[in-house]
């Protein structure tokens, strides 16, 4: 509900300071989370239904987010949208906020610094990235998508699942993949927030058109996500390509700058790189991808539900996994042979069947033997037996591909 201020002279503006909490448009209030340096602002255009906030703060990323806050609080699912756009001036290049100043939809469990959250955020490099914090005080993960559009958003809240949309090349918002679990309890707080990712300066964004309806838990197709994740970085991943279609058959080019796969019936390529978002290119037939390392072989076994290894000639047959609570499938060594990369569902998840699950890394110490104990958890995507393609590593070993999928709804 709008509340209107000293009258009709001001009725078409309300402007806020941080220090005065109170109502603004549609929010029911806004400050600044943590402690920037630079106090924040919020204000409402009454006649253009828009809203333009300025913020201060280092960053939101991590394990704090310090940035500028219009709020209110909700619960249930909902399907938001919203046009944005930075107001402020280009940071120089070289300058902290050039790349990663920041801004969009805001969702957290709490006002604090280091509350769990989901957001969607249009960045300084003209990409569009979402992060998440799973539980209060744990790291921020990230995804980054591949889009060139990123003047309209629009997130979804369906149980404990988000789904982001951004404008197709036919300028109809459309799911971009990507999709991630995070439980927020009972209520949680809905805004908009800005960060410039430098503590130093403040920057501003125009947010206009914001609808928010009730979540619609059906009329949308299912959506497979080509996504990648380098082995040096495991809080960002890369939704490269997303498609109701299926994806099927993916597989990294030779250099590592691209990758193929199939879907629709026919062979796609798309580069790799998402700081210069393109379209696939159709082409002939898909790569077969870098060879695996072929000094052991990995397999999961059918009735321990767990990974082992064998020599080529059958000898020296190792268990290499031994967490009783998943079931674990879909190894894939490295081409280096120091990382065999494969995917765990619960163990009460029948085989075949899609659910939430995790991808894990087990490195591998220069004399072959792999460090039980020692797995990493890579990512938590929803999908089924063919998460990993056939061949997923990129040639130089740094980097793997998944396909992830949506929960049936």
């Amino acid at each position: 509900m709008k509340r209107h201020l000293f009258g009709a002279a001001t009725a078409l503006v309300l402007s806020i300071a941080s220090a005065t909490a109170a109502p603004v448009g549609e929010f029911s209030d806004h400050r600044d989370i943590g402690k920037p340096r630079h106090a924040g602002t919020t204000t409402y255009d009454a006649a253009t239904s828009s809203y333009r906030i300025t913020g201060g703060g280092q960053n939101m990323w991590a394990a704090r987010d310090d940035f500028q806050y219009a709020y209110k609080q909700m619960s249930g699912d909902f399907r938001a949208m919203v046009d944005l756009k930075f107001t402020s001036p280009t940071p120089k290049q070289g300058d902290p906020g050039f790349l990663h100043r920041k801004g969009g939809i805001v969702v957290r469990q709490d006002l604090d610094t280091d509350s769990a959250y989901v957001d969607v955020l249009r960045m300084g490099n003209e990409q569009m990235s979402i992060q998440y914090r799973e539980t209060k005080g744990g790291l921020t993960h990230l995804i980054w998508l591949n889009t060139p559009h990123q003047d309209t958003v629009r997130l979804e809240k369906l149980g404990d699942y988000f789904y982001l949309s951004v404008l197709g090349a036919d300028g109809k918002l459309r799911r971009a993949g990507g999709s991630f679990k995070v439980k927020l309890s009972g209520s949680y707080y809905f805004g908009l927030g800005v960060c410039p990712h430098d503590d130093n300066i403040t920057e501003t964004m125009e947010f206009s058109n914001l609808r928010i309806e009730p979540g619609r838990p059906a009329g949308f197709p299912a959506q497979s996500t080509l996504q990648t994740m380098s082995v040096a970085n495991q809080v960002e991943q890369i939704a490269v390509v997303s498609s109701t279609a299926g994806i099927s058959d993916a597989a990294w080019s030779a250099d590592g700058k691209s990758l193929t796969y199939r879907s629709s019936g026919a062979s796609w390529r798309v580069s790799s790189n998402v700081d210069t978002p393109a379209a696939p290119e159709k082409i002939a037939a898909p790569d077969a991808g870098p060879r695996q390392n072929a000094n052991w072989i990995y397999y999961s076994d059918a009735k321990s539900g767990k990974l082992w290894r064998v020599r080529a000639n059958g000898s020296e047959r190792t268990q290499v996994t031994t967490d009783t609570a998943t079931r674990d499938f879909a190894p894939h060594v490295s081409p280096d042979g120091r990382w065999v990369v494969y995917a765990a569902a619960p163990a009460t998840v029948a085989a075949g069947r899609n659910s939430d699950l995790e991808i894990r890394l087990l490195p591998v110490e220069a004399n072959g033997s792999p460090t039980v104990g020692r797995t990493l958890l890579a990512a938590k995507p929803y999908g089924g037996p063919a998460i990993l393609a056939s061949n997923p590593w990129a040639p130089d070993s740094r980097s793997f591909a998944f396909v992830s999928s949506e929960p049936g709804r």
